[in-house]
């Protein structure tokens, strides 16, 4: 069998309990941070963070955590004061590992602005330097966009001709919900699980969006979802086969099959 697609926009899905075991705040952000320089690293686009409930913590709670530390880090640093003003969840964000990106400094064709008030197709926004307004028909949900200067529009992180960085999102159902709703849009959703086929033997090739899922520390995939689990993919791939660890963190998980897939082109 062979899988093909082309990468248009590439997703990349975590679950809420990622950095669950560990109660440092400190530590938490740290972990983050490696996610958010992985998928800068690689191309990643689009990072979701799905429900995963746990009865030892606010896995919404954390879940929420996640997203607010992704999108401090994705924005650039003339525009963090303005989106994220001093609070106590970020007292400990000296703990991220940086990300130096290209799209941090460059403001020549796109740059981030700060939405500050929307007015049905009227918005007023904030380079962190002057404010303007800009008409838009798009749906923009985000407080931090994308202003395409040269169309005097917004444009999500998919759509520039260059990498421009990741939109985050938190997902507040079961994951097999948000993967029936993914496959309905056409993209082609790749697992990753101990359980699934060695990626040495698996043929992939370019045509259509990818979505790579991950699962957490405690849980696979197969228990997540639970029954009839592989059916919600159109492949489910093992990146370590013949590991000698008995379980593989998350942030490991990611950059082992993040580094395959560039290997391969298909990032």
């Amino acid at each position: 069998m062979q899988l093909t697609f082309k990468v248009e926009r590439r997703t990349l899905l975590i679950p809420s309990t990622f950095t669950g075991e560990k109660r440092d705040a400190k530590i938490r952000i740290f972990l983050i941070s490696q996610l958010a320089r992985a998928c800068v690293n690689f191309g990643i686009n689009e990072i979701g963070v799905y429900y995963d409930p746990d009865p030892k913590f606010d896995s919404h709670g954390l879940g929420r955590f996640i997203v607010k530390v992704l999108k401090y880090l994705n924005a650039p640093p003339y525009l963090r004061k303005l989106a994220f003003p001093k609070k106590k969840e970020f007292s400990q964000i000296g703990a991220a590992l940086p990300i130096t990106a290209k799209y941090h400094e460059l403001r020549d064709r796109y740059e981030y602005v700060y939405v500050i008030k929307r007015k049905n197709k009227k918005y007023f926004v904030s380079d962190g330097r002057k404010v303007f307004t800009v008409f838009s028909n798009k749906n923009i949900r985000s407080k931090i966009v994308i202003y395409d200067k040269s169309l005097n529009d917004f444009v999500f992180p998919w759509e520039t001709e260059e990498y421009f960085g990741y939109e985050t999102f938190y997902y507040n159902r079961p994951l097999e919900n948000l993967l029936k709703r993914l496959k309905k849009e056409g993209a082609t959703i790749i697992g990753t699980s101990r359980l699934g086929r060695d990626v040495r033997k698996v043929k992939l090739r370019k045509t259509g969006r990818i979505v790579i899922v991950f699962g957490s520390f405690a849980r696979g995939l197969q228990e997540i979802i639970g029954k009839s689990w592989k059916s919600f993919f159109d492949e489910v791939i093992n990146v370590s086969p013949d590991q000698n660890l008995k379980t593989l963190r998350t942030e490991e998980a990611v950059f082992y099959t993040l580094s395959i897939f560039k290997y391969l082109r298909l990032l």
